[in-house]
C-alpha cells in the first residue's frame, strides 16, 4: 500500500513536471520571431520591424518580438501568452488578411500595445533601458532634458517612445486634417471674455500700436461696428515693457507694446518675482481691435492648438501633452523642433502659446 501511494506520488510529480516543462517549451516556441511572423496578418509588421533601429543597428543589438512584446516573468507574461491567442482569431477570420484591413486596425491594434506597456511601465522596454544606465552627456541636449524630467515624473517609456519600431497610425491626423485650419474670428456670442484667434495688430485706446498674439483676452468688452473695444490684462517685466504676459514670471507672450501704447498702461500693482529676480508690474491695456480677428469659441481655438501638436510633431516621436513641460520650458523646445515641421511662423506661435496655456505649471490657472 506504501510503495503504491510513493509510485503514484511520483508519478503525479512526473505529470506535473512533464506539463510544467511542455508548457515552458510551448511558451519559448511561440515566442520566437519565426512562429510571430508566421501568420499572413504579422508579414506587415514585419516589415516595419526590419526596417527600424530594433532590427539592425550600427552595434548589433537586435530586439525581437518578443523582447518588446512579452514580459520577461510573472502574471504579466501568462497575461501576455493568452492575449495573444486573439491573433490565431484575427488569422482564422481574415480580419487582417491584407494591407488594406491592416491600416484600418493600425490604431486600435497600437492603442492596445501602449495600454499594456503602460500598465506594466515599459517593463520590456526596460530590460534592455534604463534610466541608471544612460550617459546622458553622450545624449543630445533635448533628448538629455527630456530623459531627466522623464525620471523625475516617474514618467514610463512608451508616454514619449511611439512609433519606434512599427509606423504610427495615421488616423487621427487624417480625421483632424479638416480641423486643421485657423479657426473665424466674428464668433462672438455675448460671453465676458474674446479671445484672438491669429496675431493681429490693434490700436491702443489711448494711442500707439499693440499686436495681440493667439489666444490674447479682451475682457470688458464693447462691439461698436466692426471693432471690439475693450481691456488686455497680463504683466510686464521691467525693463522690458514693450511685451505683455500672460502671468507672473511665465513668459506667455500676450500682446506687443509700441512706445506710445507703453506710456498708456494702467500699472494695478508691483511685485518681486523671486524665479526672475525681477520686478514685475501687473497691467491693463485698452485696446480696439478688428472684430473679425476675434471669437468667443475658446474650444474651437484650443482644438486649432491640439491638432498642430498632433499634426506636426508626431512625424519623429510620439506626441507630448502639453503638461509635460512647463510654460517656460515649452519656448525652448518648440524652438528646437519647429525646423523639422512645415509649420510656418503663425503656426508656430499659435501652438507654442496654446502649449503654454495648458502647461503643466497652468492647470491651476
Amino acid at each position: 500500500m506504501k510503495t503504491t501511494k510513493i509510485v503514484a506520488a511520483l508519478c503525479l510529480m512526473g505529470l506535473g513536471a512533464g506539463a510544467l516543462w511542455g508548457s515552458q517549451w510551448i511558451m519559448h516556441k511561440t515566442s520566437t520571431p519565426k512562429f510571430c511572423v508566421s501568420c499572413h496578418s504579422m508579414d506587415y509588421p514585419r516589415q516595419e520591424w526590419e526596417g527600424s533601429k530594433h532590427f539592425a543597428n550600427a552595434k548589433g543589438i537586435r530586439a525581437e518580438c518578443a523582447d518588446c512584446h512579452i514580459p520577461q516573468e510573472g502574471w504579466h507574461y501568462v497575461k501576455a501568452k493568452f492575449i495573444a491567442l486573439k491573433d490565431l482569431y484575427f488569422e482564422a477570420v481574415d480580419k487582417l488578411d491584407s494591407k488594406e484591413k491592416y491600416k484600418q486596425h493600425r490604431a486600435e491594434l497600437a492603442q492596445a500595445v501602449w495600454d499594456d506597456l503602460k500598465a506594466t511601465d515599459s517593463g520590456t522596454c526596460r530590460s534592455c533601458h534604463s534610466f541608471d544606465a544612460m550617459e546622458l552627456s553622450q545624449q543630445t541636449k533635448l533628448a538629455k532634458q527630456m530623459h531627466i524630467e522623464a525620471n523625475a515624473n516617474k514618467q514610463t517609456c512608451i508616454d514619449c517612445h511611439k512609433g519606434i519600431a512599427h509606423f504610427l497610425p495615421v488616423m487621427q491626423a487624417e480625421e483632424s486634417a479638416d480641423k486643421s485650419a485657423t479657426p473665424k474670428g466674428s464668433n462672438i456670442i455675448d460671453t465676458p471674455t474674446l479671445y484672438a484667434t491669429e496675431m493681429v495688430k490693434a490700436q491702443g485706446a489711448k494711442g500707439g500700436e499693440v499686436r495681440l498674439m493667439p489666444f490674447t483676452e479682451v475682457i470688458q468688452w464693447q462691439a461698436q461696428g466692426d471693432q471690439i473695444h475693450g481691456t488686455i490684462h497680463g504683466w510686464q517685466q521691467t525693463g522690458a515693457e514693450s511685451v505683455v504676459y500672460l502671468d507672473l514670471g511665465k513668459r506667455i507672450t500676450v500682446a506687443l507694446l509700441d512706445e506710445d501704447a507703453r506710456n498708456n498702461v494702467q500699472v494695478l500693482q508691483t511685485k518681486h518675482d523671486e524665479v526672475t529676480d525681477s520686478e514685475w508690474k501687473e497691467v491693463n491695456v485698452a485696446v480696439n481691435v478688428a472684430k473679425a480677428k476675434m471669437s468667443s469659441d475658446l474650444t474651437a481655438l484650443s482644438q486649432y492648438g491640439n491638432n498642430l501638436n498632433q499634426n506636426n510633431c508626431s512625424g519623429c516621436h510620439a506626441v507630448i501633452g502639453a503638461d509635460h513641460y512647463t510654460a517656460n520650458q515649452w519656448i525652448g523646445v518648440v524652438n528646437s523642433m519647429k525646423d523639422r515641421t512645415s509649420m510656418n511662423k503663425d503656426e508656430v506661435r499659435a501652438l507654442t502659446i496654446y502649449l503654454q496655456r495648458n502647461a503643466k505649471d497652468m492647470k491651476t490657472k
